[in-house]
């Protein structure tokens, strides 16, 4: 086989395989069956990830007037729900020319689209857009992925980026990944790959006894480029099962350490912080360096960067430093917080989102034990698969999800939950709902991340359906399609309103908003004044799933109607606005409470008589 089809032909065999994995790919085309292959290799490497045949559905976009555009998603694995839009290319060659004009398309849908020049695709593709547009907040990002199952040959990847720049010169927002066969099957071997830990390794060092010792805890070494390249060809992406992050293709820094590895690798170990492994033991044996139990928690983008490069080989070799550190601690959260503050302290390259650092912390630990007594599998750290009995989606969950649904509903921010995502760890937000009363909060977010899915998966289709043959369809269906977290927020108030947790000094406190730390004061007390309250709804109204459905229904119906009133009102009076930055702000959702509330009230009751 040539080395020009071996990748191609490994693609394809992974095409025929998917086809045989999802029903929903059995009769589709290769190339729209690659657009899935692409997608869960990329972004499902995560064992705790599960790609569905109705993610599927909604994922892969490619079809007549798809604007250009194969599949759109929102990146699993991002705290702020990274928006992305991509285009792959079941090709076995490809030229420049054949790149160039795919991303260039995707940009111009993305552009129009903004525009609100709908019409330009069909139905589903201007719906998935408008969902998961309406999730981009100020913290998100927007990769437009372009992905060929053709090798690069000289195709220029620096040349295809400039397009970037050219579509939008002022954004910084936005980037583009460019994928090629090479890079596709790299990603397929880590997705099947895959494992929480490695239990034993070893790396090769410049000169026996070479060493600086810290106590009998810790040990710096100058290991082998050549024999970190081999450790993690054998291990993949276990060697970083602690890391704090997967490595995402493309940027300044790869391509910083990738002109080092060329023409410089003598300069390597000056230029590199090199990379820092924790382990339980370690010992040295001559030129090698044996681990036990380990991972690299700083140096990942190094590591992956030094397996890819052809220019590190036996032959072509060379040295970077290697810190090596024990795990301290008598019981495992002494040992977890011990590696937390390893990892934070040493990862400077990249900023660490805050996610990232709460992952397996103690009361993370706690609170996937409360989350689970309530019936939901709950994902402390990276790697962990969801076991069969959980794999419904609202039955599994992790920090940042539940962090966003108790924004929205607790405290009544459905705007920063989208918007900001990161005001979950300022005070008192992220100690309330993690580190405070946790069976409750378990057994809140239980019917949080149902209702949350009943909107996704039934709702929004109900309600394009019954307002179809409306005259302001056209106009409803963007505002509708972006209020999911108002939706939410108002669904935990409606219920606490009506069972007497929330009176009505306590609503004019929300809805009045926190214009003073005097007023943020009294709101947050409002919200957290929970005593009572056990779950989202009337206790036992989640056992009757079509009761509990048609209130979902019903309140939502109302926070839209009366939200779309105002917005609609609001159009004539601000420059620029629209559903998505509209719904973005808390103020919008407070002013929808009250400037309607009396007529809010008469409904809620509505909705809620219905279960007598």
């Amino acid at each position: 086989m040539s080395e020009k089809l071996e990748s191609y032909n490994i693609i394809k065999d992974k095409i025929h395989a998917i086809k045989e994995e999802y029903p929903s790919l059995k009769n589709k085309s290769d190339d729209f069956a690659f657009s899935a292959l692409a997608v869960k290799a990329m972004y499902y490497k995560n064992p705790a990830l599960t790609l569905s045949d109705t993610d599927i559905n909604d994922i892969i976009v490619d079809g007549k007037f798809d604007g250009g555009v194969d599949f759109l998603l929102s990146d699993p694995n991002s705290e702020a729900s990274d928006l992305i839009i991509g285009q792959s290319k079941f090709y076995q060659d490809i030229k420049f020319e054949d790149a160039f004009s795919a991303i260039s398309k995707m940009l111009s849908f993305y552009k129009d689209m903004k525009a609100g020049h709908y019409e330009n695709v069909n139905v589903d593709v201007q719906s998935q857009f408008l969902t998961l547009n309406a999730e981009i907040g100020e913290e998100s990002k927007i990769h437009f992925v372009f992905i060929t199952s053709a090798k690069q040959n000289r195709i220029r990847r620096d040349r295809l980026n400039k397009l970037i720049k050219d579509y939008f010169p002022d954004t910084e927002n936005i980037d583009l990944i460019v994928q090629f066969a090479d890079d596709i099957v790299e990603s397929i071997k880590e997705l099947e790959s895959r494992r929480p830990t490695v239990e034993s390794g070893k790396l090769k060092i410049d000169e026996a006894g070479n060493c600086l010792y810290y106590g009998d805890d810790a040990v710096i070494v100058n290991i082998s480029a050549f024999s970190l390249k081999s450790l993690y060809a054998q291990y993949n992406n276990n060697v970083l099962s602690k890391n704090l992050r997967y490595h995402v293709p493309g940027g300044g820094i790869d391509k910083a350490i990738e002109d080092t590895i060329r023409d410089y690798p003598e300069d390597f170990w000056f230029k590199n912080n090199g990379i820092t492994i924790i382990c339980s033991s370690f010992r040295l044996d001559g030129k090698e360096v044996k681990l036990k139990d380990f991972s690299i928690i700083n140096g990942g983008q190094t590591t992956y960067m030094i397996h890819k490069s052809k220019n590190v080989s036996e032959e072509l070799n060379f040295y970077l430093p290697c810190k090596i550190i024990k795990t301290i601690g008598d019981t495992e959260d002494d040992k977890s917080n011990f590696i937390l503050e390893i990892a934070k302290a040493t990862n400077s390259q990249k900023a660490i989102k805050k996610v990232d650092l709460k992952a397996n912390s103690p009361e993370q630990v706690r609170f996937a034990q409360a989350m689970r007594q309530a019936g939901v599998f709950y994902q402390t750290k990276r790697g962990e698969s969801v076991p069969k009995e959980y794999k419904e989606t609202y039955k599994n969950s992790d920090l940042s999800e539940v962090g966003k649904l108790c924004l929205s509903a607790i405290f009544q921010m459905p705007g920063a939950s989208r918007n900001k995502p990161s005001t979950l760890y300022e005070p008192p937000y992220y100690e309330f709902i993690f580190d405070g009363d946790q069976k409750k909060i378990s057994n809140i977010v239980k019917e949080l991340l149902y209702i949350d899915n009943y909107w996704k998966k039934e709702f929004k289709a109900q309600y394009e359906k019954e307002t179809r043959n409306s005259p302001n369809y056209t106009d409803m269906l963007p505002f509708a399609n972006n209020s999911r977290t108002i939706c939410i927020a108002f669904v935990m108030l409606a219920s606490r309103y009506y069972s007497g947790n929330l009176d009505a000094n306590d609503i004019n406190t929300i809805y009045n908003g926190k214009k003073s730390d005097s007023a943020k004061n009294e709101y947050n007390e409002v919200c957290e004044k929970l005593e009572g309250v056990d779950s989202v709804l009337p206790k036992g109204t989640f056992d009757n799933k079509n009761a509990y459905d048609q209130i979902l229904h019903d309140l939502f119906l109302t926070i839209i109607n009366f939200g779309y009133a105002n917005y609609n009102n609001s159009l004539g009076k601000e420059d620029g606005i629209n559903a998505t930055n509209y719904l973005k702000k808390d103020e919008s959702y407070y002013n929808i409470l009250k400037s309607n509330w009396y007529m809010i009230d008469r409904e809620i009751n509505f909705a809620f008589s219905k279960m007598k």
